[in-house]
């Protein structure tokens, strides 16, 4: 069961009818992209670390890169490191 603090997540669908473990990828999606720290803490308690991770490995592209970082270093997998970094072309010298 979702918890009812995290249906305004799911705004998409009834949260009463999301069954885990059958709907996982979309609910570790939609926390890990939307999600609330409170969201984030039950998605911890709810799926382990490898199962987090298998995700990661899998679904990787369907988060931003920011949230992506954030979830590897959370669970302890090493992403592509992606190039950037420094001062943006516009900002001048």
């Amino acid at each position: 069961m979702i918890p009812e603090s995290l249906h305004a997540l799911f705004w998409d669908v009834d949260p009463a009818s999301i069954r885990l473990p059958e709907h996982a990828d979309y609910v570790m999606e939609r926390v890990m992209s939307r999600g609330t720290w409170d969201a984030m803490r039950w998605l911890r308690a709810s799926f382990d670390d490898r199962t987090l991770a298998d995700f990661l490995a899998r679904k990787r592209q369907r988060l931003a890169p920011r949230e992506r970082a954030y979830w590897e270093l959370v669970v302890g997998v090493r992403g592509e490191q992606a190039l950037g970094g420094g001062r943006p072309s516009w900002a001048g010298t």
